[in-house]
């Protein structure tokens, strides 16, 4: 019986030594901080290649004291802010070309947030949105003491920013913010892991696994539960005017997503669909319309 007992205890050992360490090993390879290369937004195209672009660095912290760092570009006093969040190991000043291309060419002013875990941002792990909502209200907050309580300020976000900015929509304090646009994000983030697991694991068993160990590893490492971050319960309860913008060959985000998140969403919204665009690719793939769709709904929501 006492033999039983032994081999029953190390069974139950090395499972938990198992999880503990599967779920570390999973969470670092899903959100820990990876290198990152800085791109020069003056290269945004050939035309500006030898335009030199001046832009002020702003350093805020985060409600959990992580240093959060942005780029502004001020075009014009009164005009709208753009305050646009990257996508996943990317960088505004990649993802954000054509933003920055859009707001130029109306004089709206602009803030390129770098997301924590990315670039000069603090925090050492990418938390797909658990944490980075909090972030997205805190530059909110910094745009209003610097501008005005009437500040006209809009959400713009691409991929994981997207999704940032969706989930922010219903927080206390977001009340003040005229419209969210977003380009390719996600419903929430243990979907898009598994999603983007199938792939490499060629299991559904082994990619449940995956993003199980990396929810456990969130819990323990990130101090969040990814569980509980859902875009649309988000949209459920928001006053703010969102436009969904997404690719109809997205295979990282399905266009699914989109139109879920679109039927989720309360308030007033407008999708726009872009026909044989891939995930991020809606701006290279029909541009005019984009541009339209964009200037459209930020003009229809300064007044």
């Amino acid at each position: 019986m006492s033999r039983v007992i032994i081999i029953y205890s190390v069974i139950i050992f090395a499972g938990v030594i198992f999880f503990f360490v599967g779920s570390r090993y999973a969470f670092q390879k899903a959100c820990k901080r990876r290198a990152s290369h800085p791109a020069n937004l003056e290269t945004a195209d050939d035309e500006q290649n030898s335009l030199s672009t001046k832009n002020e660095k702003i350093i805020i912290t985060a409600s959990d004291g992580v240093r959060l760092v942005g780029y502004f570009y001020e075009r014009k006093k009164n005009a709208p802010i753009v305050i646009f969040f990257h996508g996943l190991w990317s960088t505004g000043f990649v993802n954000g070309k054509p933003i920055y291309r859009i707001t130029e060419k109306h004089n709206w002013n602009l803030l390129l947030a770098t997301l924590r875990a990315h670039g000069e941002s603090g925090g050492e792990y990418s938390t797909f949105g658990a944490l980075e909502k909090y972030d997205c209200r805190d530059w909110v907050s910094w745009a209003r003491k610097r501008f005005g309580t009437e500040s006209l300020i809009f959400l713009i976000g691409i991929s994981m920013g997207g999704a940032i900015a969706m989930l922010s929509s219903n927080l206390e304090g977001m009340e003040c913010v005229r419209g969210i646009i977003d380009e390719g994000g996600y419903t929430s983030p243990l979907e898009m892991i598994e999603i983007n697991s199938r792939d490499k694991l060629q299991s559904k068993f082994l990619v449940r696994i995956f993003s199980e160990l990396v929810n456990v590893g969130a819990r323990i490492w990130g101090r969040c539960n990814l569980r509980g971050v859902d875009a649309c319960k988000a949209l459920m309860n928001t006053k703010i005017p969102v436009l969904i913008i997404h690719g109809d060959k997205d295979t990282q985000a399905p266009v699914a997503m989109a139109y879920r998140l679109n039927n989720s969403c309360k308030s007033e919204k407008q999708m726009l669909i872009i026909r044989g665009a891939g995930h991020t690719d809606c701006y290279k793939i029909d541009p005019l319309r984009y541009e339209n769709a964009v200037y459209e709904f930020i003009k229809n929501h300064i007044t």
